[in-house]
């Protein structure tokens, strides 16, 4: 808890809360013409992409960290509580790794401290500028990008430049994640606070459903998420559970509980994966993330047409962030340990 206290303080250092809000004579707009002023579309995109993005990284290494937390559980099944889920000590915890540490790099690694399960001692980050680390020295630990990238591994990209059908071509591996977000006229003309920072921001439960790729409030964004997205989400999840050498029911079982929190109505199976066989000890076959990107599924369908889900889906991303919230208010604000 005293390391969540120090996030927290850290990530205002870092990002400071805007003093002059609500002080419209003191803030910085007020000395810009108005040909300045247009520009002041892209501070607020700008700002809104990082939250997104933050945002549903965060809620994705969660999901893969419970995932695999639970799959250790499957030994002893009359110990698979909730409460496996609050241990202080994974048994098989997530490991993450994020190259490059500039803005939306650190803030994404306080989110995933902060908000996440990520562990500091599981955390590796690289850049090119190691100064920029000097705030995370006692939390993370850079290192160079090594050479060779492990079968199982799932690449979340950020970089725009790159499509994931390039990263595909360049990296030899089709397990690439890439957030299809964007924006219009209509979007950009939607409230934003630009004066709180990423972590900040992820208290408040609005803007969090904001960034949900199947949020009802998703069309009150800055920033848009494709629902395609967020079936990538469940296709990448299934593929580390197979990496994991779980059969076709246990993946559906953890798939179900983690992104879905075990909903007994719609509940997605076999057949909407592959044709359906008779064996269920059988496993899943490797799907190829950049491919699935391009193409319809039934997945996509199913969860497209099904309010069961999709309500299911919010609840456990907005979940993941209210837990946090939950923690703090019961250590109290300084969250120090008793």
């Amino acid at each position: 808890m005293a390391l969540m206290k120090r996030l927290q303080k850290s990530a205002v250092e870092i990002t400071p809360i805007d003093i002059t809000h609500n002080l419209e004579s003191l803030q910085f707009e007020s000395a810009l013409n108005d040909e300045e002023k247009q520009l002041l579309t892209l501070r607020k995109r700008s700002h809104a992409m990082v939250v997104t993005a933050c945002t549903q990284a965060t809620f994705f290494a969660n999901i893969l960290h419970e995932a695999r937390q639970i799959k250790k559980q499957m030994k002893s099944p009359q110990k698979m509580t909730a409460k496996i889920l609050q241990d202080k000590e994974a048994r098989d915890p997530l490991k993450v790794g994020i190259i490059g540490c500039g803005r939306l790099g650190s803030q994404l690694a306080h989110c995933l401290l902060t908000y996440g399960r990520v562990n500091p001692k599981d955390m590796k980050v690289s850049t090119r500028r190691p100064e920029t680390l000097e705030y995370l020295q006692n939390k993370v630990m850079a290192e160079e990008i090594k050479e060779h990238i492990p079968g199982h591994t799932i690449l979340y990209s950020f970089v725009a430049a790159y499509s994931p059908q390039k990263l595909k071509q360049i990296l030899q591996t089709n397990q690439i994640l890439k957030p299809d977000l964007s924006w219009n006229k209509e979007s950009e003309q939607n409230s934003w606070d630009c004066s709180e920072n990423v972590n900040t921001a992820l208290e408040n439960p609005v803007t969090v459903e904001k960034t949900c790729p199947f949020g009802n409030l998703k069309s009150e964004s800055v920033i848009l998420t494709n629902e395609k997205f967020g079936e990538l989400m469940i296709f990448a999840l299934l593929n580390m559970c197979t990496s994991l050498r779980l059969n076709k029911s246990d993946c559906l079982s953890i798939l179900n509980l983690t992104l879905f929190g075990g909903i007994s109505e719609d509940k997605l199976q076999e057949s909407d994966f592959i044709k359906k066989t008779q064996d269920s000890h059988g496993v899943f076959p490797k799907f190829d993330l950049v491919k699935i990107s391009q193409i319809n599924t039934s997945v996509q369908k199913r969860v497209s047409s099904s309010e069961h889900l999709r309500k299911a889906f919010i609840n456990r991303y907005m979940m993941m962030f209210e837990e946090y919230l939950k923690r703090r208010a019961m250590l109290g604000p300084d969250m120090e340990e008793s």
